[in-house]
């Protein structure tokens, strides 16, 4: 029988968490039920909803701390050595590294979060892992070596939209990619798309 107890300890806590992510690592969002979760991690629903909330706010909260983590990774390359463009390379390898490392949070992030959370809840993925890309484009763009006609919330989005494309094929494939190709061929997709158009080269 499930624990009546409300009140977690750290240990059950996690627990939990890694039951939620497995359930919806391996299911659609909308095929794991509340109950599901109660069942394989032996709490009740009260507890589960007074610990975590409901369903939305749940898987939230279950990927959270892989969340923080990959914003630090970013975050620790985003400060590395070199130029704007050696920088966003080094931030492309912490990204695919990270998520090929955690595969199921992976798989929750682009292939179980509905779509319409991407735009209706930015706090639900991403948003602050996008601010590490949204401070190297400004700070490209102040030097001259990354486009100034466009705005800075436009070239991220559009790089995130590449990235989520990436992650859907990479994710869905027969083998999981080797990460730092992975982000070689992510560099050499989203280069010209960042390159200030007076540093392209000239086809005449």
């Amino acid at each position: 029988m499930p624990d009546d107890k409300r009140q977690l300890s750290s240990a059950k806590r996690e627990a939990i968490r890694r039951v939620i992510v497995d359930l919806f690592a391996g299911a659609l969002f909308h095929d794991v039920g509340m109950r599901d979760i109660c069942e394989r991690a032996g709490v009740t629903p009260k507890t589960l909803y007074k610990h975590f909330g409901n369903k939305d706010a749940l898987l939230i909260c279950a990927i959270e701390p892989d969340m923080h983590r990959l914003t630090a990774s970013m975050e620790a390359a985003s400060l590395t050595g070199g130029g704007v463009a050696q920088r966003f390379s080094a931030v492309g390898r912490a990204f695919f590294r990270f998520y090929f490392s955690h595969v199921p949070i992976a798989r929750i992030v682009f292939l179980n979060i509905p779509s319409a959370y991407f735009v209706s809840q930015p706090d639900f993925i991403q948003s602050d892992q996008l601010a590490v890309m949204k401070k190297l484009v400004v700070e490209g763009q102040k030097d001259g070596t990354i486009r100034g006609d466009m705005a800075a919330d436009l070239l991220v989005e559009a790089l995130a939209g590449i990235a989520m494309r990436t992650m859907f094929r990479l994710l869905t494939a027969s083998t999981l990619p080797d990460p730092d190709q992975a982000a070689a061929d992510f560099a050499l997709l989203t280069g010209p798309l960042l390159i200030a158009p007076s540093s392209q080269p000239s086809d005449r």
